[in-house]
Protein backbone atom coordinates (compact mmCIF):
# COMPACT_ATOMS: atom_id res chain seq x y z
CA UNK A 1 0.00 0.00 0.00
CA UNK A 2 2.75 2.60 0.98
CA UNK A 3 4.33 1.72 -2.52
CA UNK A 4 1.08 2.28 -4.28
CA UNK A 5 0.82 5.46 -2.53
CA UNK A 6 4.71 6.36 -3.17
CA UNK A 7 4.32 5.62 -7.25
CA UNK A 8 1.06 7.44 -6.90
CA UNK A 9 3.34 10.46 -5.72
CA UNK A 10 6.44 10.27 -7.74
CA UNK A 11 4.15 10.39 -11.32
CA UNK A 12 3.43 14.04 -10.86
CA UNK A 13 6.95 14.94 -10.16
CA UNK A 14 8.14 13.70 -13.36
CA UNK A 15 6.10 15.26 -14.80
CA UNK A 16 7.09 18.49 -13.86
CA UNK A 17 10.73 17.38 -14.19
CA UNK A 18 9.69 16.71 -17.63
CA UNK A 19 8.09 19.65 -18.09
CA UNK A 20 10.64 21.92 -17.37
CA UNK A 21 13.37 20.24 -18.88
CA UNK A 22 10.75 20.91 -22.54
CA UNK A 23 10.85 24.04 -21.45
CA UNK A 24 15.01 24.75 -21.21
CA UNK A 25 14.58 23.02 -24.39
CA UNK A 26 12.61 25.71 -25.71
CA UNK A 27 14.06 28.62 -24.40
CA UNK A 28 17.43 27.52 -25.52
CA UNK A 29 16.29 27.53 -29.15
CA UNK A 30 15.17 30.70 -28.39
CA UNK A 31 17.70 32.04 -27.41
CA UNK A 32 19.55 30.68 -30.76
CA UNK A 33 17.16 32.59 -32.56
CA UNK A 34 17.05 35.53 -30.90
CA UNK A 35 20.83 35.80 -30.87
CA UNK A 36 20.74 35.05 -35.05
CA UNK A 37 18.67 37.99 -34.87
CA UNK A 38 20.57 40.35 -32.79
CA UNK A 39 23.64 39.42 -34.91
CA UNK A 40 22.26 40.00 -38.18
CA UNK A 41 20.87 43.37 -36.82
CA UNK A 42 24.76 44.64 -35.82
CA UNK A 43 26.01 43.05 -39.08
CA UNK A 44 22.93 45.43 -40.97
CA UNK A 45 24.99 48.66 -38.59
CA UNK A 46 28.70 47.37 -39.96
CA UNK A 47 30.29 48.18 -43.66
CA UNK A 48 29.41 45.33 -46.26
CA UNK A 49 32.33 46.03 -48.27
CA UNK A 50 34.48 44.99 -45.12
CA UNK A 51 33.26 42.24 -43.74
CA UNK A 52 30.64 38.75 -44.65
CA UNK A 53 29.36 39.86 -41.11
CA UNK A 54 28.06 43.22 -42.53
CA UNK A 55 27.52 41.73 -46.02
CA UNK A 56 24.94 39.07 -44.85
CA UNK A 57 23.56 41.47 -41.68
CA UNK A 58 21.89 43.50 -44.61
CA UNK A 59 20.79 40.48 -46.93
CA UNK A 60 17.69 39.61 -44.97
CA UNK A 61 15.87 42.44 -43.13
CA UNK A 62 14.17 44.23 -46.10
CA UNK A 63 12.59 40.49 -46.56
CA UNK A 64 11.94 39.52 -42.99
CA UNK A 65 11.98 42.14 -40.92
CA UNK A 66 7.98 41.74 -39.97
CA UNK A 67 8.59 38.01 -39.31
CA UNK A 68 11.71 38.89 -37.50
CA UNK A 69 9.28 41.03 -35.04
CA UNK A 70 6.51 38.88 -34.67
CA UNK A 71 8.66 35.81 -33.66
CA UNK A 72 11.17 38.32 -31.23
CA UNK A 73 7.49 39.33 -30.10
CA UNK A 74 6.06 35.94 -29.26
CA UNK A 75 9.59 34.84 -27.68
CA UNK A 76 9.47 37.95 -25.67
CA UNK A 77 5.76 36.66 -24.12
CA UNK A 78 6.94 33.11 -23.84
CA UNK A 79 10.36 34.37 -22.16
CA UNK A 80 7.99 36.31 -19.86
CA UNK A 81 6.35 33.91 -18.93
CA UNK A 82 9.16 31.42 -17.96
CA UNK A 83 11.03 34.27 -16.38
CA UNK A 84 7.66 35.02 -14.34
CA UNK A 85 7.51 30.64 -13.53
CA UNK A 86 11.09 30.06 -13.03
CA UNK A 87 12.68 33.46 -11.81
CA UNK A 88 15.60 31.87 -10.36
CA UNK A 89 16.57 30.71 -13.97
CA UNK A 90 19.71 32.48 -15.56
CA UNK A 91 19.14 30.73 -18.77
CA UNK A 92 15.11 32.27 -18.81
CA UNK A 93 16.75 35.74 -18.07
CA UNK A 94 19.15 35.63 -20.48
CA UNK A 95 15.99 34.51 -23.33
CA UNK A 96 13.70 37.37 -22.00
CA UNK A 97 16.62 40.37 -22.69
CA UNK A 98 17.67 38.75 -25.87
CA UNK A 99 14.47 38.62 -27.40
CA UNK A 100 13.24 42.40 -25.94
CA UNK A 101 16.38 43.33 -27.81
CA UNK A 102 15.21 41.68 -30.51
CA UNK A 103 11.99 42.63 -30.69
CA UNK A 104 13.28 46.57 -30.21
CA UNK A 105 15.65 45.79 -33.23
CA UNK A 106 13.32 44.38 -35.66
CA UNK A 107 10.92 47.58 -34.39
CA UNK A 108 13.53 49.47 -35.57
CA UNK A 109 13.96 48.51 -38.75
CA UNK A 110 10.78 48.17 -39.66
CA UNK A 111 9.76 51.78 -38.46
CA UNK A 112 12.77 53.14 -40.79
CA UNK A 113 11.99 50.83 -44.01
CA UNK A 114 8.08 52.53 -43.64
CA UNK A 115 9.03 55.84 -42.96
CA UNK A 116 11.58 55.12 -45.97
CA UNK A 117 8.75 54.75 -48.30
CA UNK A 118 6.16 57.05 -47.33
CA UNK A 119 8.40 60.25 -47.28
CA UNK A 120 9.30 58.74 -51.10
CA UNK A 121 5.57 58.74 -51.68
CA UNK A 122 5.29 54.90 -51.25
CA UNK A 123 3.99 52.75 -48.74
CA UNK A 124 4.40 49.27 -46.98
CA UNK A 125 1.44 46.88 -46.50
CA UNK A 126 2.63 45.03 -43.25
CA UNK A 127 -0.20 42.24 -43.36
CA UNK A 128 0.86 41.50 -46.99
CA UNK A 129 4.67 41.82 -46.15
CA UNK A 130 3.80 38.56 -44.44
CA UNK A 131 2.89 36.89 -47.15
CA UNK A 132 6.03 36.59 -49.53
CA UNK A 133 5.49 35.20 -53.43
CA UNK A 134 7.72 33.97 -55.55
CA UNK A 135 9.03 36.93 -57.53
CA UNK A 136 9.76 35.11 -60.84
CA UNK A 137 6.26 32.99 -60.93
CA UNK A 138 4.83 35.25 -62.97
CA UNK A 139 4.86 34.68 -66.89
CA UNK A 140 4.69 36.92 -69.72
CA UNK A 141 1.77 37.46 -72.30
CA UNK A 142 3.85 37.12 -75.04
CA UNK A 143 7.45 36.17 -75.93
CA UNK A 144 9.15 37.63 -79.06
CA UNK A 145 12.69 38.31 -80.16
CA UNK A 146 14.80 41.42 -81.66
CA UNK A 147 17.81 41.41 -83.92
CA UNK A 148 20.58 42.82 -81.68
CA UNK A 149 24.36 42.60 -81.58
CA UNK A 150 25.49 41.61 -85.52
CA UNK A 151 21.41 40.68 -86.01
CA UNK A 152 21.57 37.96 -83.53
CA UNK A 153 18.51 37.50 -81.72
CA UNK A 154 17.60 38.05 -78.30
CA UNK A 155 14.93 37.20 -76.47
CA UNK A 156 11.94 39.92 -75.19
CA UNK A 157 8.95 38.86 -72.61
CA UNK A 158 5.79 41.23 -72.94
CA UNK A 159 3.23 41.91 -70.44
CA UNK A 160 0.41 43.55 -71.38
CA UNK A 161 -1.40 46.48 -69.54
CA UNK A 162 -5.01 45.32 -68.14
CA UNK A 163 -6.88 48.05 -70.35
CA UNK A 164 -5.83 47.38 -74.01
CA UNK A 165 -8.84 50.32 -74.85
CA UNK A 166 -6.08 52.66 -73.83
CA UNK A 167 -2.84 53.67 -75.27
CA UNK A 168 -0.55 52.77 -72.28
CA UNK A 169 2.75 53.96 -71.41
CA UNK A 170 5.35 51.83 -71.99
CA UNK A 171 8.15 50.28 -69.63
CA UNK A 172 11.42 48.49 -71.03
CA UNK A 173 12.68 46.62 -68.26
CA UNK A 174 16.79 45.64 -68.34
CA UNK A 175 17.71 42.81 -65.72
CA UNK A 176 20.76 42.38 -64.04
CA UNK A 177 23.12 39.81 -62.88
CA UNK A 178 26.71 41.21 -63.23
CA UNK A 179 26.67 41.26 -66.94
CA UNK A 180 27.37 37.71 -66.57
CA UNK A 181 24.16 35.86 -65.61
CA UNK A 182 20.23 36.86 -65.17
CA UNK A 183 17.09 36.67 -67.39
CA UNK A 184 14.18 38.93 -68.50
CA UNK A 185 12.40 36.64 -66.28
CA UNK A 186 13.97 36.82 -63.01
CA UNK A 187 11.68 39.46 -61.69
CA UNK A 188 8.42 38.61 -63.65
CA UNK A 189 6.00 38.73 -61.00
CA UNK A 190 7.30 42.59 -60.33
CA UNK A 191 6.59 42.98 -64.31
CA UNK A 192 3.43 41.69 -64.44
CA UNK A 193 2.19 43.66 -61.14
CA UNK A 194 3.11 47.00 -63.23
CA UNK A 195 1.45 46.02 -66.25
CA UNK A 196 -1.94 45.38 -64.03
CA UNK A 197 -1.24 48.95 -63.07
CA UNK A 198 -1.73 49.64 -66.65
CA UNK A 199 1.82 49.73 -67.97
CA UNK A 200 2.94 47.76 -71.50
CA UNK A 201 6.03 46.16 -70.07
CA UNK A 202 8.79 44.66 -71.98
CA UNK A 203 11.71 43.01 -71.03
CA UNK A 204 14.64 42.69 -72.74
CA UNK A 205 17.23 39.82 -72.46
CA UNK A 206 21.14 41.02 -73.99
CA UNK A 207 24.35 39.55 -74.49
CA UNK A 208 26.07 38.11 -71.43
CA UNK A 209 29.85 37.23 -71.11
CA UNK A 210 31.67 34.22 -70.65
CA UNK A 211 35.06 33.24 -70.50
CA UNK A 212 37.25 35.06 -73.16
CA UNK A 213 34.46 36.80 -74.61
CA UNK A 214 33.49 39.70 -73.55
CA UNK A 215 30.45 41.47 -74.20
CA UNK A 216 30.65 44.89 -73.36
CA UNK A 217 30.01 46.70 -76.54
CA UNK A 218 27.24 44.16 -77.73
CA UNK A 219 25.26 44.25 -74.54
CA UNK A 220 25.23 48.07 -75.10
CA UNK A 221 24.14 47.29 -78.63
CA UNK A 222 21.61 44.70 -77.84
CA UNK A 223 19.52 46.72 -75.30
CA UNK A 224 19.93 49.80 -78.12
CA UNK A 225 18.47 48.11 -80.83
CA UNK A 226 15.68 46.72 -78.06
CA UNK A 227 14.76 50.05 -77.55
CA UNK A 228 14.61 51.09 -81.25
CA UNK A 229 12.39 47.80 -81.69
CA UNK A 230 10.34 48.86 -79.06
CA UNK A 231 9.56 52.56 -80.76
CA UNK A 232 8.31 50.42 -83.94
CA UNK A 233 6.31 48.16 -82.63
CA UNK A 234 5.02 49.59 -78.90
CA UNK A 235 1.65 50.76 -81.15
CA UNK A 236 1.05 47.55 -82.35
CA UNK A 237 0.79 46.23 -78.38
CA UNK A 238 -1.23 49.03 -77.04
CA UNK A 239 2.22 51.22 -75.58
CA UNK A 240 2.16 54.37 -76.14
CA UNK A 241 6.01 55.10 -77.19
CA UNK A 242 5.48 59.02 -76.20
CA UNK A 243 5.32 58.04 -72.41
CA UNK A 244 8.42 55.96 -71.77
CA UNK A 245 10.87 54.73 -69.15
CA UNK A 246 13.53 52.97 -69.20
CA UNK A 247 13.85 50.82 -65.96
CA UNK A 248 17.12 48.62 -64.78
CA UNK A 249 18.71 46.56 -61.39
CA UNK A 250 22.35 46.54 -61.20
CA UNK A 251 24.09 45.66 -64.37
CA UNK A 252 20.82 46.97 -65.96
CA UNK A 253 20.61 50.05 -64.14
CA UNK A 254 24.32 50.40 -65.86
CA UNK A 255 22.75 49.42 -69.53
CA UNK A 256 19.85 51.97 -69.24
CA UNK A 257 21.56 54.56 -67.99
CA UNK A 258 23.88 54.69 -70.33
CA UNK A 259 21.30 54.17 -73.23
CA UNK A 260 18.89 56.53 -71.97
CA UNK A 261 21.63 59.68 -71.07
CA UNK A 262 23.64 58.04 -74.39
CA UNK A 263 20.49 58.81 -77.09
CA UNK A 264 19.74 62.14 -75.43
CA UNK A 265 23.16 63.87 -76.34
CA UNK A 266 22.85 60.99 -79.61
CA UNK A 267 26.38 59.22 -78.31
CA UNK A 268 26.57 56.30 -80.85
CA UNK A 269 24.72 53.43 -79.78
CA UNK A 270 24.19 50.95 -82.95
CA UNK A 271 22.66 50.66 -85.85
CA UNK A 272 19.53 49.21 -85.57
CA UNK A 273 17.37 50.08 -88.73
CA UNK A 274 15.04 52.81 -87.09
CA UNK A 275 15.62 55.76 -84.58
CA UNK A 276 15.57 54.88 -81.09
CA UNK A 277 12.59 56.65 -79.28
CA UNK A 278 13.01 60.03 -76.40
CA UNK A 279 12.85 58.40 -72.70
CA UNK A 280 11.02 59.95 -70.60
CA UNK A 281 12.36 58.86 -67.67
CA UNK A 282 14.83 56.52 -66.19
CA UNK A 283 14.23 54.15 -63.01
CA UNK A 284 17.18 52.07 -61.86
CA UNK A 285 18.40 50.75 -58.64
CA UNK A 286 21.48 49.89 -57.18
CA UNK A 287 23.16 50.77 -60.88
CA UNK A 288 26.59 49.80 -61.62
CA UNK A 289 27.11 53.04 -63.01
CA UNK A 290 30.82 53.12 -61.35
CA UNK A 291 32.08 49.44 -62.87
CA UNK A 292 35.71 50.76 -60.98
CA UNK A 293 34.46 51.35 -57.85
CA UNK A 294 32.74 48.14 -57.70
CA UNK A 295 36.38 46.28 -59.18
CA UNK A 296 37.83 48.31 -56.43
CA UNK A 297 35.51 47.70 -53.78
CA UNK A 298 32.88 46.13 -53.91
CA UNK A 299 33.05 42.74 -51.50
CA UNK A 300 34.02 39.36 -53.16
CA UNK A 301 31.07 36.95 -53.42
CA UNK A 302 32.31 33.84 -53.99
CA UNK A 303 31.35 32.53 -57.85
CA UNK A 304 30.36 36.40 -57.85
CA UNK A 305 33.42 38.47 -57.40
CA UNK A 306 33.42 41.95 -58.52
CA UNK A 307 37.00 42.09 -60.47
CA UNK A 308 35.82 39.07 -61.58
CA UNK A 309 32.52 40.54 -63.42
CA UNK A 310 34.46 43.52 -64.48
CA UNK A 311 37.26 41.78 -65.81
CA UNK A 312 34.80 39.55 -67.82
CA UNK A 313 32.62 42.05 -69.03
CA UNK A 314 35.32 44.32 -70.24
CA UNK A 315 37.59 41.63 -71.60
CA UNK A 316 40.59 42.52 -69.39
CA UNK A 317 41.95 44.28 -66.04
CA UNK A 318 40.49 48.13 -66.47
CA UNK A 319 43.34 49.58 -65.67
CA UNK A 320 44.49 48.81 -69.02
CA UNK A 321 41.38 48.76 -70.86
CA UNK A 322 40.11 52.08 -70.43
CA UNK A 323 38.73 52.94 -73.63
CA UNK A 324 36.67 50.53 -72.81
CA UNK A 325 36.20 51.39 -69.08
CA UNK A 326 34.88 54.66 -70.12
CA UNK A 327 32.70 53.20 -72.75
CA UNK A 328 30.94 51.29 -69.89
CA UNK A 329 31.10 54.24 -67.03
CA UNK A 330 27.74 55.77 -66.82
CA UNK A 331 29.94 59.26 -65.97
CA UNK A 332 30.94 59.36 -69.54
CA UNK A 333 27.10 60.17 -70.51
CA UNK A 334 26.32 62.80 -68.15
CA UNK A 335 24.55 66.13 -69.23
CA UNK A 336 21.56 68.28 -68.51
CA UNK A 337 19.84 66.54 -71.66
CA UNK A 338 19.24 63.27 -69.80
CA UNK A 339 15.84 62.23 -68.82
CA UNK A 340 15.04 62.71 -64.92
CA UNK A 341 15.83 60.05 -62.62
CA UNK A 342 15.25 57.73 -59.82
CA UNK A 343 17.71 55.89 -58.08
CA UNK A 344 17.01 53.19 -55.55
CA UNK A 345 19.89 52.81 -53.52
CA UNK A 346 20.45 50.03 -50.72
CA UNK A 347 22.83 51.71 -48.06
CA UNK A 348 24.20 48.46 -47.12
CA UNK A 349 25.04 47.58 -50.51
CA UNK A 350 28.39 45.79 -50.48
CA UNK A 351 28.22 44.33 -53.96
CA UNK A 352 28.00 48.07 -55.63
CA UNK A 353 28.68 50.16 -52.86
CA UNK A 354 25.98 53.23 -51.52
CA UNK A 355 28.68 55.59 -51.56
CA UNK A 356 29.35 55.19 -55.61
CA UNK A 357 26.06 55.35 -56.27
CA UNK A 358 25.31 58.33 -54.10
CA UNK A 359 28.39 60.10 -55.72
CA UNK A 360 27.14 59.31 -59.23
CA UNK A 361 24.13 61.06 -58.31
CA UNK A 362 25.65 64.18 -57.03
CA UNK A 363 27.64 64.64 -60.41
CA UNK A 364 24.53 63.80 -62.04
CA UNK A 365 23.05 66.62 -60.66
CA UNK A 366 25.75 69.13 -61.12
CA UNK A 367 26.03 68.19 -64.80
CA UNK A 368 21.99 69.30 -64.71
CA UNK A 369 20.22 65.96 -64.46
CA UNK A 370 17.13 66.17 -62.72
CA UNK A 371 17.97 63.18 -60.38
CA UNK A 372 16.00 61.95 -57.06
CA UNK A 373 17.84 59.59 -54.86
CA UNK A 374 15.99 57.23 -52.51
CA UNK A 375 18.64 55.89 -49.73
CA UNK A 376 16.94 52.04 -48.51
CA UNK A 377 17.90 51.66 -44.69
CA UNK A 378 18.96 48.16 -43.54
CA UNK A 379 19.12 47.18 -47.66
CA UNK A 380 22.03 45.07 -49.68
CA UNK A 381 22.33 44.54 -53.33
CA UNK A 382 18.95 42.79 -54.70
CA UNK A 383 17.10 44.06 -51.31
CA UNK A 384 13.73 43.56 -53.38
CA UNK A 385 14.44 40.54 -55.48
CA UNK A 386 14.32 37.71 -52.61
CA UNK A 387 10.49 37.41 -52.56
CA UNK A 388 7.54 39.44 -53.68
CA UNK A 389 5.35 41.42 -51.36
CA UNK A 390 8.30 41.93 -49.22
CA UNK A 391 8.81 45.14 -47.26
CA UNK A 392 11.62 46.21 -50.04
CA UNK A 393 9.74 44.87 -52.41
CA UNK A 394 6.56 47.28 -51.99
CA UNK A 395 9.12 49.88 -51.53
CA UNK A 396 10.24 49.35 -54.95
CA UNK A 397 7.39 48.76 -56.40
CA UNK A 398 5.03 51.61 -54.62
CA UNK A 399 8.11 54.22 -55.00
CA UNK A 400 8.97 53.58 -58.77
CA UNK A 401 5.15 54.14 -59.60
CA UNK A 402 4.12 57.27 -57.70
CA UNK A 403 7.58 58.58 -59.73
CA UNK A 404 6.29 57.44 -63.20
CA UNK A 405 3.21 58.72 -62.39
CA UNK A 406 5.09 61.99 -61.53
CA UNK A 407 6.87 62.15 -64.86
CA UNK A 408 3.68 62.10 -66.80
CA UNK A 409 3.46 58.53 -67.35
CA UNK A 410 -0.27 58.44 -66.74
CA UNK A 411 -2.29 55.77 -67.18
CA UNK A 412 -5.26 56.82 -69.13
CA UNK A 413 -8.59 56.39 -67.29
CA UNK A 414 -10.41 53.37 -68.93
CA UNK A 415 -13.11 54.04 -71.52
Amino acid sequence: MLFEISCYHSKPKEKIVMLRRLVVVLISVILLLMSAILLLFTGALRSPTDSLHGMLGSALWTTLAPHFLLLSLTASLFSCWCWRRYPTTRLSTLTLSAALAAAISSAVVCYQLKQTAVTAGGDINWLQALQLKSISAAQPDLMLSYHGYNGIAQPLALFLPADTQTAAPVLLYIHGGGFMTGSLLETSNDLRWFAEQGYLVVSAGYSLFSNANPSWHKAAQDVACALSWLGANAASYGGDINKLALLGDSAGGNLALNLAYGSAIQAEQAHCGSAAPAVTAVVVQYPAADPLAIYEFGYPISGFEPKMLVTGYIGGDPYQLAQRLQAVSSYSYLSAQAPPTLILSPQQDGLVPAWSVQRFAHYARLAGVNVELVAIPFANHVYNQLAANSAGNQLRRSVTLRYLRQQGLLVPAAG
